[in-house]
Parts: structure tokens; sequence; C-alpha cells
């Protein structure tokens, strides 16, 4: 059966914003005030997988010209290790039109590698493309990342023009 993305209320933010608390280092996500300032922006959306008005996952997506970024997606720790995770992102690739660019952490610990080989099963190729994000939030560190992307014949001159266009959108607001 496909999951069923809703576009996030934004009276629902809060419960996103927990799950964002319970599955992301605070490095990597920004505070609820900013975060909550990016639901009013066109390109960007949180498309929600609810089952009985719980939120069991979200996707936080850029929609660019050529390409779709998921900056978040978490799946509530309640509902972990079932394959919702997996069933949700093969519903999201198969609905996506453009093609779609994630970023991951450098694989230097077991959680890095676990997210990495996850998303290698779903087809996604880790790139050899590597930069510091800035720092999201208030006295944290840059984070190295690598992008990674779907499905796999994208060029390195694409992913590079990519890379910039995140930055130039969603990293300069910060």
């Amino acid at each position: 059966m496909k999951n069923t993305f809703k576009i996030l209320n934004k009276d629902d933010f809060c419960s996103i914003y927990k799950l964002m608390e319970l599955s992301f280092p605070v490095e990597e996500f920004r505070t609820y005030e900013e975060a909550f300032v990016l639901l009013s922006l066109p390109e960007y959306q949180i498309l929600t997988i609810e089952e009985d008005r719980v939120i069991k996952a979200f996707i936080a997506q850029w929609s660019f010209q050529d390409f779709y970024y998921i900056e978040h997606f978490a799946v509530n720790p309640s509902a972990r290790g079932e394959g919702l995770g997996t069933r949700i992102m093969r519903d999201y690739l198969d609905q996506a039109k453009l093609p779609v660019v994630i970023e991951v952490e450098t694989a230097n610990t077991v959680n890095a590698k676990r997210r990495i080989t996850f998303y290698e099963r779903l087809g996604f190729i880790l790139s050899e493309i590597e930069y510091i994000q800035p720092p999201l939030q208030p006295a944290s560190h840059g984070v190295l990342l690598r992008l990674m992307h779907y499905p796999a014949d994208i060029s390195k001159e694409l992913l590079l023009k990519m890379k910039q266009d995140i930055f130039q959108t969603i990293y300069s607001k910060i």
C-alpha cells in the first residue's frame, strides 16, 4: 500500500520539531523559530505520513528547478524498525519527477555508515562532493557532509551546480 503524503499544517509544526530533536544532532537542524519561518517559503515544504492522526514520519524538502533536496527525513521512534522508512522513501522516489539530493555525514561513525547504507539500498549514490555545512544553531559547529543522489546517472558537474544552489538558497538564510 502506497503512503499518502500530506503537506504539513503549520499548527502541527511543534510535533515535527520534537521529532527533529529526537532524530538529529543539534548541529543539523535550526532553532524552532528559524525552522518555523521556513514554512512560509514557497520552495520549502514538509510532507508528513500520519496514522490515526499521529505523525509517523516526515520529509522536509526544498524544490529547485532541476531537483529536490531533502533536508530532513525522520521516522517517529515508536515506528522505527518496521521498514516504514524504506517504504516511505521508495514511495517518495516513485513520485518524484526530478532527481533527489540528500546530505549525509561522512562515514566516520556507526550511525553515519548505517544511514549511508540505508540510502544506498534505496538506489542513492554516495558522491565524492564533500563540504562543511554552516552551523545551523548558535554555538554549534559546521558538519562535514557528502551529497548522495538519486537516480545514479547525475554528472559531477550537475552535482556541483546542485551544491551551489543549496548554498545560495538554503545556507545563505543562516
